[in-house]
Parts: structure tokens; C-alpha cells; sequence
């Protein structure tokens, strides 16, 4: 089941019935839950990405009562609305462990992140997000948190160097990002990609920094006019994301730009833009079921419940990532044996176990995952949902990782 905030979605109950009848082992219902708190903005510019991400983490609850539940006992999600800011992160944690839970999957955007890891060791629990800032894994670095998704490294870098290869005579390029560690984390990165790939003599302009809140970027895309870049990297998430393309369509840029690099909101723009999603566009997708690459039984379980769930045949690929999220959490504690802190966090170390994108790794020294990459051109498209792919290119993890180094801050070379 997931709870969210005072109200009680009774889920857990009935997949477990559901599972009891179809010859799963049962969960009893005497058993005390498992709670694991599910930490999404729900609410603000960012819940067109946080609500289908916390629907993935929803789906994973049920799946779990669907096996048998951890342990022996059913699941129970907490779910709770982190705002898209740092302080309604902390608020939703500080209520998760007045609650009594340990198990948490939250941070999954780096000021939520930053602010909630430093927390995890004094409520002595243990932190699952997807937050990109590379501070998370190196000098800020806590056993308590583990991050589930690729850093700013890896995602940014791997896609500047697949956008590179893509448009190998695009030279001078701008930056939009959101004025956070993260923000600067992922123009370095993507920077770095370029350079790895291009043949173009790079001409790389100073980022333009906006609010994680902002919906107006008529200055922004007056200063990107005028400096004549003919690529783009937005590193606006959300909302904010949806919002620069429709006015930027508006007056013309997306016309002047021959390839844009996105920093994370995937087919949430398709679903916003529709018929005007630029086709020039490329970003790092999570899910995409129909593609070859995501043939496995945990992908088609995952759209099956989805669909299900939601009654939409064309999901959101940020599902599929609170979905691993939440399964990380699941398989740490079903190989602990246990639901205590330390016993968890030391099952994770080194933990691997499938995903709907595939095999997953979780590197011991600093508790990063590796795992496959999916970079996916999108395009407008004249057939329902009137957008789609027209490409995916692999890129494993483990070919852009940078070594561990916990502790110590790291220099995007």
C-alpha cells in the first residue's frame, strides 16, 4: 500500500490479495508493514515529473506484495510531497522518521538531495535518490545515501558525447541550466562530452543561470538569439523545461538551432509539446517499452502495471526510474536479511540486481550505480500520442564512470 500524507491509498492489501490468489506466498495479514518513505514533488514546477516518477515508486510497492511481500510482511509506501525544494525535503523526512521509518527513496533532484543526505546518518537511515550532483558521491559522501541513477558525469557527459557524434559541425554552443551545484555539474560534464566527440572547432558560451521556479525566459531566449549559437544544452528540468521550448518555439529560436541536448525530463516534453516537440532534440531516456533494448520481463511487468494502473499506453520513462529506485531499497533489504540500517546499507554495497533497463551494479566505495544508458533522439510524430523516438543509442555506464573517489571533490577533466 502507499499512504500519502493523511490519506490512505489501500494498495499493498489488495495486490497481496491478489497475489495470494494467484499462488504467490502470502503475506500475513497480521504482520506489522514495512514502511518506506517515497519522497516526490507532487506539487509546484516540477510535478510533471514528479508525479509519474512517484508513480513508478507506487507500482514497485505493489509488485512487492504481489511476490510475497520483504521479509515475510506486506510493504507499506509512505508517500509524501517534497515541493521541489530543499526544505519541504527535509520537512517530509523529519515526519518520516518522527513515523519510525528507516528506509527512504527521496533526493531525487540534487537540492533535495543535498539537503537530505546530511540528515541520513543522525536519523540513522538509509537514503535511495537519483539526484545527479557529483558532491553526492565524492566530497560530500555519507554511507547512508546511495545513488540510483548516473551522476551529472556520466549523464551529461555521455550525452554531450552522443549529441557530439550526432552533429559533429554544430561549434558554438549556449547553456540554460538551473543555478545549483547541479546545474554547473552538468555543463562541465556535457562540455567534456563534446569535446570527446565533435569535430567541430567548439565554441563554448558562458551558462545562463535560471530558478528551478521560473516560467519566464523571454530574456534568456533574446540572449541566445543574439549570440548566434546553433546548439543548445537546456538543463532546465520540469516544467520550467516545457515552458523555455513552447516560447522559444514562439520567437523563432528552435529554428536556429540545429541540436539541443536536455537535461532530464525526457518524454514529459513530448507529452506537453506534442506535435511541436523539436525533432533536433536529445536526452537520456529511461524508458522506452517498445524500443528492443527494454525486451525483458521486469520492463513488460512494469508497463503492464502501469497501464493498469493509469489506463495510458504510453508511458512516462521517469516511471521506470522511481520504480529501480524503490527495487534497490527492496533487494538491499531482502539480501540483509533485514530491515536495520547498518545490515542494509551493507547488503547495498556491491548489490546487483535487474531493472527494467537492465542489469544494475552498486559500486561499493561510493555507492553509485552502473548501469546501461539510453540516449533517444525525440520527434513530433502525425500518429497518437503525436510524439516518439526516432533513435536510441546505447552507451554503457561503465564506459564514462569516473573512478570512485569518496571524500574528495571531483575536477571534470
Amino acid at each position: 500500500m502507499v499512504r500519502l500524507a493523511r490519506r490512505h491509498i489501500l494498495m499493498g492489501g489488495a495486490a497481496a490479495a491478489g497475489a495470494h490468489a494467484l499462488g504467490a506466498p502470502y503475506v500475513r495479514a497480521q504482520a506489522a508493514p514495512i514502511k518506506i518513505g517515497l519522497m516526490f514533488p507532487l506539487s509546484g514546477a516540477q510535478a510533471s515529473v514528479g508525479v509519474p516518477w512517484s508513480l513508478g515508486a507506487e507500482i514497485a510497492i505493489k509488485q512487492m506484495n504481489r511476490n510475497g511481500g520483504l521479509l515475510g510482511r506486506p510493504v507499506e509506501g509512505v508517500m509524501r510531497d517534497d515541493k521541489g525544494t530543499a526544505v519541504g525535503a527535509v520537512a517530509a523526512a523529519r515526519e518520516l522518521h518522527s513515523m519510525g521509518v528507516n528506509l527512504m527513496v527521496g533526493g531525487n533532484q540534487s537540492p533535495m538531495a543535498l539537503g537530505l543526505a546530511p540528515l541520513m546518518p543522525e536519523f540513522n537511515a538509509v537514503l535511495a535518490g537519483n539526484a545527479t550532483a557529483m558532491s553526492l558521491t565524492h566530497e560530500t559522501f555519507t554511507k547512508h545515501f546511495f545513488r540510483i541513477n548516473p551522476n551529472a558525469h556520466m549523464f551529461y557527459g555521455g550525452l554531450g558525447q552522443v549529441v557530439g557524434a550526432k552533429h559533429p559541425d554544430v561549434a558554438k554552443w549556449a547553456f540554460i541550466v538551473f543555478d545549483s551545484a547541479a546545474g554547473r555539474d552538468a555543463v562541465a560534464a556535457f562540455s567534456s562530452g563534446l569535446r570527446k566527440s565533435s569535430k567541430a572547432k567548439l565554441e563554448l558560451l558562458e551558462p545562463i543561470f535560471a530558478s528551478p521556479t521560473a516560467a519566464d525566459f523571454k530574456v534568456e531566449i533574446g540572449n541566445i538569439m543574439a549570440s548566434g549559437a546553433t546548439g543548445l544544452y537546456l538543463g532546465l528540468i520540469g516544467g520550467p523545461a516545457i515552458s523555455f521550448l513552447q516560447q522559444a518555439r514562439s520567437v523563432g529560436l528552435l529554428q536556429k538551432l540545429a541540436a539541443i541536448g536536455e537535461g532530464g525530463t525526457d518524454l514529459s516534453l513530448g507529452k506537453a509539446l506534442q506535435k511541436n516537440m523539436p525533432g533536433q532534440i536529445w536526452g537520456r531516456g529511461y524508458w522506452y517499452p517498445n524500443d528492443p533494448s527494454f525486451n525483458n520481463p521486469i520492463s513488460a511487468e512494469l508497463y503492464k502495471d502501469y497501464v493498469a494502473q493509469t489506463g495510458e499506453k504510453y508511458p512516462l520513462g521517469i516511471a521506470q526510474l522511481g520504480h529501480k529506485t524503490a527495487m534497490a531499497l527492496y533487494h538491499g533489504a531482502a539480501k540483509a536479511k533485514s530491515i536495520e540500517t547498518a545490515a542494509v546499507i551493507a547488503a547495498m554495497e556491491g548489490l546487483e540486481f535487474d531493472s527494467a533497463e537492465g542489469r544494475q551494479v552498486i559500486r561499493k566505495e561510493d555507492h553509485q550505480a552502473i548501469g546501461q544508458g539510453h540516449y533517444a533522439n525525440y520527434s513530433p510524430s502525425n500518429d497518437e500520442p503525436f510524439y516518439g523516438v526516432k533513435e536510441v543509442v546505447r552507451l554503457s555506464d561503465a564506459e564514462v564512470v569516473e573512478p570512485p573517489s569518496p571524500g574528495v571533490v571531483f575536477k571534470e577533466g
